[in-house]
């Protein structure tokens, strides 16, 4: 399976890993077996449940596993071949990569956001951006288009006001670090941030 995202938070859902492909859509079909819950529309695999994943894997996170381990991986496709459920494609990259702002502009229509040009290595995308210290040069973590955030919600190619966006910049409260100020704005990284990199690849 590829394209899904991994959730678990004991102390909201309990013991339970999520492995989301498709958050928007409904289920018509569930399919049980032992521990695993297999979920599905039109029979099309959207979300797979483990119960009792602690018995096996001892998971620190709370809320998205942004960038699972192999081992971890290895462990769930386990589960999920013994239940013969679809397994799970390893995740080479969160999504999350540093950027450099190389243009920033006001936006016509609004009196806050601004139109943005960054740099992502490997190209450079348009993007809109409401944070109020945005400014060009900055090296800042780019969400791109398909990442998962940690509220489920993916980056999708969207219009704001008239203007196309294909990512978004994300503040530390987006990102969930440790100690993120509760103030609006976007992380500015250190300058000698490499464009290009997985920040999460950076964090762990």
């Amino acid at each position: 399976m590829k394209d899904y995202a991994l959730f678990y938070d004991y102390h909201t859902i309990g013991d339970v890993l999520l492995i989301v492909k498709d958050l928007d859509t409904k289920p018509d079909k569930k399919v049980v077996s032992g521990d695993v819950v297999s979920l599905y529309k039109n029979d099309k695999l959207i979300g797979i449940n483990i119960f009792n994943i602690s018995s096996v894997l001892k998971i620190k996170s709370k809320g998205l596993i942004v960038l699972p381990m192999k081992e971890m991986i290895d462990v769930i496709n386990n589960i999920l071949t013994n239940a013969e459920v679809e397994t799970l494609d390893y995740k080479e990259e969160s999504g999350f990569k540093i950027g450099h702002v190389l243009t920033c502009e006001e936006h016509p229509d609004s009196d806050h956001m601004h139109v943005l040009t960054v740099d992502v290595k490997d190209e450079v995308l348009d993007i809109v951006c409401g944070a109020p210290n945005v400014k060009v040069g900055q090296k800042v973590v780019v969400a791109t288009l398909g990442t998962t955030m940690f509220d489920g919600k993916k980056i999708i190619p969207s219009e704001l006001r008239g203007i196309k966006s294909n990512g978004m910049l994300c503040s530390p409260r987006e990102l969930h670090l440790e100690g993120a100020p509760q103030v609006r704005g976007i992380l500015v990284l250190d300058e000698n941030a490499k464009i290009g990199d997985d920040f999460f690849k950076l964090e762990i």
